[in-house]
């Protein structure tokens, strides 16, 4: 058994007493601290790693722990924690921060969105970092466009406002898989998430130690840069008891930093007392997350945490929303916002707006979903909006100037109310946009698969990861064999759960029906003719689930081994359907480049003269001077939308999102290319094809729930 104030020797079995010095990057109150070396969490999980790694790191910690005895002196800025408040550069602090997520905001109108944080008299910008959106493959690495962190932070410098950045390895925030990547559920037997499992944490070390903390040091306060605190994980309180893992993030950060590590500490809710418990370690800084009754809350968080400040790292301003939510869009009264606000300075709280701006989850690698208490899968809309101080098109809102009215007050800083900013230009309302092109998912499949002859052939559906595909849709062909004789055709039947997420069932390129996730065993069964015949199950696969422990069992596209059978009690024992070829279908740009429109632009092509079937359209936008805008979606059913290859997310007609954010760095001046892609286009024999247009303002409404919402919705009123 480990006794307070020892670490394990790194080089041998015997546990060796080690005097810890006290150092400027713990909280001063927290008198139990350790120093623990990445061994210590390796010890404590009965792991083995190679020798010559556990020799380079406590040789790395004995140099940082030599240099604090000594008294090196830090170039830079330091947060401190003393007592029970913050200290920057030796003055007593107060952080007032907003969080947004660079990552859903385009690059070019981020000084726009930090510009406005200052405004409001923050002096901090709260920062997630998506692990998935920056590794999309394992060892491919992305940090350009939206994925340019360092350019982020720079901005943030520039602008004189401090970062809390929140690296994870998970993050929630509302996105695809909490911020992991998808690639580490390809294993037969998937990585343990957010443990000490030695496979999940090498995959840590690759991406913080090889990739993300060598970018972001530059950038910390003590060597000059922005960064004041890091978050350890995210939220874990929530998830489980893995006091070693949370050990092992922790030494990773010293060990890497060095003296230079900024104060690092963890957020979780206080509404059960094992949450901070869980969630934390008494040598970090515990901070709360919230929305309301911030006295009550800074108490609970009292109980967990003796002494250090009071902060709420997330400020609940708003909340995020679900496709056919039939309440419509979120809201809470600015006012409320306001007053709870004001409730928390005169708790002397530290505060952080979740969000202060939201932005969109643009791409198919975007929103997350959740399962809700009835076991019901709940994917998110594309808008971010969340109802932040900061509108999802980055305009000032009405609780923006009211929490800009309690800041100037408490700060003693009315010049505040003086600073305002123009509405930004819109796009003109335009007519439905006239159709140029057409064609239909199977014309477009050679093009979308060019990179490989054929398919993945197999003997059952495999699992989208299996296939090696983390975002999109894909494409499942079977033979369905003829009946035995006349009437004796089988049905059939998808398993209860291995749709994941939305299907479009074809047989011959006749569409059978749909299936969502939610739905029944009705809707799951299909009559087939006695000829049999080809089979094709479209999947577009959602967002992945972001929260709680069903995060374990989120594959993608069709999932078990018995997903798709024929038979039923009536027929005999139920067989599974054998022989399958599956086309991965990720729809980047580069695929969607590749879409032959000159053999598709025929009088024909356009006049909408089609069976129902995933289909893609072409449009040309003509734009006069570059806006911001949204594109209406009338008439489409499920799919998404590209504007000069940039992908605008996903639109569902289930509400309660209506249309998409098109932000104005993507247009250019005179025609724009717009594609949009729809997985069920209604059966047109002749008529006008759906129509996108351009509105000004985002278009919301009360939502329709899908098939097995509404099942069980009715089923717990029935009880």
């Amino acid at each position: 058994m480990m006794l307070q104030g020892q670490v394990p020797s790194l080089t041998s079995q015997r546990w060796s007493a080690i005097p810890v010095p006290r150092t400027s990057y713990q909280p001063l109150a927290f008198e139990t601290a350790l120093l623990p070396a990445s061994a210590l969490a390796i010890a404590v999980a009965g792991r083995c790693f190679r020798r010559h790694q556990l020799q380079r790191i406590s040789a790395q910690i004995a140099k940082a722990c030599t240099s604090i005895v000594e008294g090196e002196c830090f170039k830079g800025r330091r947060l401190e924690v003393r007592d029970d408040m913050f200290v920057l550069d030796g003055q007593p602090h107060r952080i007032f921060s907003g969080s947004i997520s660079y990552f859903r905001v385009l690059p070019e109108q981020w000084r726009d969105r930090l510009e406005k944080l200052k405004a409001l008299g923050c002096n901090s910008a709260e920062v997630y970092v998506p692990w998935n959106l920056h590794e999309p493959s394992p060892g491919v690495f992305k940090f350009d466009g939206r994925c340019d962190l360092p350019s982020f932070l720079s901005l943030c410098q520039e602008l004189g406002l401090d970062v809390l950045l929140r690296p994870g390895p998970y993050i929630c925030a509302e996105w695809d898989f909490g911020g992991l990547p998808w690639w580490l559920l390809q294993r037969p037997d998937p990585v343990p998430l957010r443990s000490s499992d030695e496979k999940f944490l090498k995959s840590v070390e690759s991406w913080w130690l090889g990739q993300l903390l060598p970018r972001i040091e530059p950038f910390l306060a003590a060597n000059g840069g922005p960064i004041v605190a890091m978050q350890v994980e995210n939220e874990f309180g929530y998830w489980g008891v893995d006091r070693s893992y949370l050990e092992y993030l922790r030494s990773m950060l010293l060990t890497c930093f060095g003296t230079s590590c900024p104060l690092l500490f963890t957020s979780d809710g206080t509404f059960w007392p094992d949450l901070q418990a869980n969630g934390g370690l008494d040598s970090m800084l515990r901070t709360a997350n919230f929305g309301s009754e911030p006295r009550r809350r800074f108490s609970e968080l009292r109980s967990a945490q003796a002494s250090g400040p009071l902060c709420n790292m997330e400020f609940w301003v708003g909340w995020f929303d679900a496709w056919g939510a039939v309440s419509g869009k979120s809201y809470r009264n600015p006012d409320d916002v306001a007053e709870t606000l004001q409730q928390t300075l005169e708790a002397d709280g530290s505060v952080n707006f979740f969000v202060f701006h939201g932005g969109t989850s643009f791409g198919l690698c975007g929103p997350g979903a959740n399962i809700s208490s009835l076991g019901q899968y709940e994917p998110q809309v594309t808008s971010y909006d969340y109802g932040g101080l900061l509108d999802e098109a980055g305009e000032v809102t009405e609780k923006y100037l009211r929490c800009q009215e309690v800041m100037a007050r408490y700060l003693r800083r009315p010049e505040l109310l003086e600073t305002s900013f123009k509405r930004s230009p819109r796009l003109p309302s335009s007519p439905k946009l006239e159709l140029e092109a057409s064609m239909t998912l199977e014309a477009a499949l050679p093009a979308l698969t060019a990179s490989r002859s054929r398919g993945i052939c197999s003997a059952v559906p495999m699992s989208a990861e299996q296939l090696g595909i983390g975002y999109g849709l894909v494409l499942y062909r079977a033979t369905v064999p003829p009946a035995t004789g006349s009437g004796n055709s089988l049905p059939l039947k998808l398993g209860d759960d291995a749709v994941r997420d939305y299907a479009s069932v074809m047989l011959d390129g006749e569409v059978l029906g749909t299936v969502y996730r939610n739905d029944g065993s009705t809707a799951r069964t299909f009559s087939l003719p006695d000829a049999g015949g080809r089979l094709e199950i479209l999947v577009d696969m959602m967002g992945r689930i972001n929260f709680g422990p069903a995060m374990l069992r989120e594959r993608k596209g069709l999932v078990g081994a018995d997903s798709v059978q024929l038979g039923s009690p009536f027929t005999g024992p139920m067989r599974a359907l054998l022989g399958w070829e599956s086309f991965p279908l990720p729809m980047e740009e580069e695929d969607l480049a590749k879409l032959p429109w000159a053999s598709h632009s025929s009088s024909e092509a356009r006049g909408g003269r089609w069976r129902r079937g995933p289909r893609f359209f072409k449009y040309t936008l003509c734009v006069q001077q570059p806006a911001d805008g949204f594109l209406a979606l009338d008439g489409f059913r499920k799919g998404f939308a590209c504007i000069n290859g940039f992908n605008l997310g996903r639109y569902w007609e289930v509400g309660p999102q209506r249309s998409l954010f098109v932000p104005a760095p993507i247009l250019r001046k005179g025609s724009n290319e717009v594609v949009i892609f729809d997985i069920d286009s209604p059966s047109i024999p002749d008529g006008p094809a759906p129509a996108p247009r351009i509105v000004s303002e985002a278009i919301w409404s009360s939502g329709i729930l899908p098939k097995g919402a509404k099942e069980a919705t009715s089923s717990v009123v029935s009880s």
